[in-house]
């Protein structure tokens, strides 16, 4: 699928933050950004943190909480995508994307409006920025044979511990809730897959600027992986799937 439009190396009708373009794999897009602005780009950091667990326990009210977590990371990250791609967008997204998400966090009583405004700016990304996130996490699930040791350390990278103590024991508790809840791993892959795509995102405009050829192909791999099935992913990424299976063109929210 290609977002792609005007004379090449233009970014596409209200997407100024990048351009998309097919691959040599059918069906598949690399993806091309424009320069981050200095303001924007200094979110990048702050919004990949999360305060994941420090302590393993399988009660279910533990699994729910870690679960809401993936959750509202992911939809955090993938709100954060649609001010990169969108350029500007809703002028709220940046005072949401700097509340971190963590277990005290989570009994605020505002959380299921701000999830709410999260959830409408990811799923109105455009469909090929959601079809690269999908299909990371589907390398992942996919008998990746380091899975749990790639994910773990890329989460707790990126949550910026506040010493080594606390790094070992988040990239412990994700471990354990890796092997042992197999229910999670759908959820902890996504938030893992939107913290490397804007990491990605980030690196490369950096690098290049969209359209030149060095940019190589894109930010994603090629040929990336299938989507996994929607089984293997959590309930509440499905308006996520949908957007995906509709493509682009097919409304879309904030920013289109």
């Amino acid at each position: 699928m290609s977002s792609r439009s005007g004379t090449p190396g233009d970014p596409a009708p209200g997407r100024p933050g990048y351009r998309a373009e097919p691959s040599c794999d059918p069906g598949r897009i690399r993806v091309f950004p424009a320069p981050v602005p200095t303001e924007l780009r200094a979110l990048g950091d702050d919004v990949r943190a999360a305060h994941w667990p420090v302590r393993l326990a399988f009660r279910s009210s533990r699994t729910a909480l870690l679960d809401t977590l993936c959750r509202w990371q992911t939809l955090r990250v993938l709100a954060y995508v649609h001010l990169l791609a969108a350029r500007p967008g809703d002028g709220r997204l940046p005072v949401d994307l700097r509340v971190v998400p963590g277990p005290e966090a989570v009994g605020d009583p505002g959380l299921p409006e701000l999830l709410a405004r999260l959830e409408q700016a990811a799923a109105g990304l455009p469909a090929d920025l959601l079809d690269a996130v999908v299909c990371d996490v589907g390398g992942l699930l996919a008998g990746h044979p380091f899975a749990a040791s790639v994910l773990a350390a890329g989460l707790t990278a990126d949550s910026r511990p506040g010493d080594q103590d606390e790094a070992v024991s988040r990239a412990v508790v994700l471990t354990g809730y890796w092997y042992e809840v197999p229910g999670l791993r759908g959820a902890l892959a996504l938030a893992w897959s939107a913290n490397l795509f804007v990491r990605s995102w980030l690196e490369w405009s950096r690098r290049f600027v969209y359209g030149d050829p060095a940019g190589g192909i894109g930010i994603t791999s090629d040929p990336r992986p299938p989507r996994p099935a929607a089984s293997a992913l959590p309930e509440w990424a499905a308006p996520l799937l949908d957007r995906v299976e509709r493509g682009p063109g097919q409304g879309g929210g904030p920013g289109r």
